[in-house]
């Protein structure tokens, strides 16, 4: 049998930085990788050095597309003949449902996690008096909302960031964005209690978790057999009276992925559907509106709602 060697550009440092539980446990990062870390699928150094990278000089004829190009393997989103992207973020009906259920033209909106500004654009074009500032804590994601705003010519404003270090409590938006980032959270329920003070309206797309598992999407039962989602150790999380159930999610071989958009971790926790409904409701929320529940979700139960205090 061919004895498997440590990558000569492993980096243990930041697999210790990387992987909170090897560190935790004490574990030599060489050690852990070879037995462990290389069937999960985890990385074990950084991507690339940024400043180095950027340190080069383009010689081909100015165009749009050059900037686009920067980050071919990566983009997400289509835009135009830009991007290979799949998501047709700038038609997004989930969107065009929001706008159905409120009038942003005047409002100052918080969008967090904006990706590659997709739904940026979508609100932008209704926005009259108003304005957006959204917070990317992705370097790559953020990058690409600025070619995004440069070849768009937006006037919302990226902030390159973690969202869940911000102090909310002075801030004040007439309408809070939180498509697609709930479920990248380590700690969901602490951050809706965290920003509803800061916002009488709140949009949420996000997975959830469902506990019966044949109304999942058929490609997703060996994920759940192996484990990515270890539901077999619920965690039940107790507010004052009030009790949430959370389920941890794995991110397993995608966080090596130069384009990987996720948490801030290896994992995040998915809460139930009805937990979450209850969440908002307890912290104000009393008129909740829901679309687009889609159990069978290729990647995972999900669900988009508008809420209002």
């Amino acid at each position: 049998m061919k004895q498997i060697e440590i990558p000569t550009d492993f980096d243990p440092d930041f697999y210790l930085e990387l992987h909170a539980d090897v560190k935790k446990a004490g574990i030599d990062p060489v050690q852990h990788y070879l037995e462990f870390g290389i069937k999960e699928g985890r990385a074990y150094k950084k991507i690339n050095d940024l400043e180095n990278s950027l340190a080069t000089f383009l010689t081909l004829s100015p165009s749009n597309k050059n900037a686009f190009d920067l980050f071919s393997r990566t983009w997400s989103t289509k835009f135009d003949d830009m991007t290979k992207g799949s998501f047709d973020g700038t038609r997004d009906n989930r969107i065009d449902w929001l706008l159905q259920q409120v009038d942003v033209a005047s409002f100052n909106i918080l969008e967090l996690g904006p990706l590659e500004a997709a739904h940026t654009v979508m609100l932008e074009k209704s926005i009259k008096g108003g304005g957006i500032v959204a917070i990317e804590s992705n370097i790559g994601a953020f990058l690409r909302c600025l070619i995004v705003k440069n070849y768009l010519n937006l006037q919302a404003k990226f902030i390159l960031g973690d969202f869940e270090k911000m102090d909310f409590s002075t801030q004040n938006y007439d309408l809070i964005m939180a498509s697609g980032i709930l479920y990248h959270l380590k700690q969901p329920v602490d951050f809706i209690y965290k920003i509803s003070p800061a916002t009488k309206r709140l949009f949420i797309w996000t997975h959830y978790f469902e506990p019966d598992f044949s109304l999942w999407n058929t490609s997703l039962q060996p994920l759940l057999r192996e484990g990515k989602w270890d539901y077999k150790n619920i965690i039940s999380k107790n507010i004052g009276r009030h009790q949430y159930r959370l389920v941890k999610q794995s991110y397993g071989a995608a966080i090596g992925w130069s384009g990987f958009c996720g948490g801030t971790d290896t994992f995040s926790h998915w809460i139930y559907k009805q937990d979450l409904l209850n969440l908002l409701e307890w912290n104000g929320f009393g008129k909740i509106e829901v679309a687009f529940d889609t159990v069978d979700h290729p990647n995972g139960p999900s669900f988009c709602l508008y809420c209002e205090k």
